[in-house]
């Protein structure tokens, strides 16, 4: 028997439906962000040099993760040189996520990551969520 091999244009083809991926753990969510942002590089720097890191992580979203920190009476604060830590970018975002979108779908969450607070009516980003569903489509595919 012959095993059917997908190329990696048919695979990225084969589309995961929302309701399908937003059955997979938030980790999916962020490993596929993660890849869209930086090919996981946690060195990495874009838009000038203010994004840094796996998540592509700016100045101001450290400051404002730590605003939120401290009116949920978090005492964990974060500095800009944690965005070059993987763990520490990865908490920034989860931080940030379940402020402002703990019942946001995938879309939403991933389109406001890359365009801010009104990035979800943005039409730029809907090629940034068409970059991400493709990387879950992957990540469907090998889990």
């Amino acid at each position: 028997m012959k095993k059917l091999l997908l190329t990696i244009p048919l695979l990225l083809s084969l589309s995961v439906s929302q309701a399908q991926y937003e059955d997979m753990p938030i980790d999916c969510l962020v490993e596929a962000i993660i890849q869209v942002e930086s090919r996981g590089d946690s060195t990495a720097k874009g838009d000038r040099g203010w994004a840094v890191g796996v998540l592509q992580i700016w100045p101001i979203m450290v400051r404002e993760v730590n605003r939120i920190q401290e009116k949920n009476g978090n005492d964990v604060r974060y500095v800009y040189t944690d965005r070059l830590s993987v763990k520490k970018s990865i908490e920034m975002f989860h931080i940030w996520r379940e402020y402002y979108h703990s019942d946001s779908d995938w879309e939403t969450i991933a389109r406001c990551w890359n365009g801010g607070p009104s990035g979800s009516s943005h039409h730029n980003t809907k090629c940034y969520w068409n970059k991400v569903k493709k990387e879950l489509n992957l990540l469907a595919y090998y889990h």
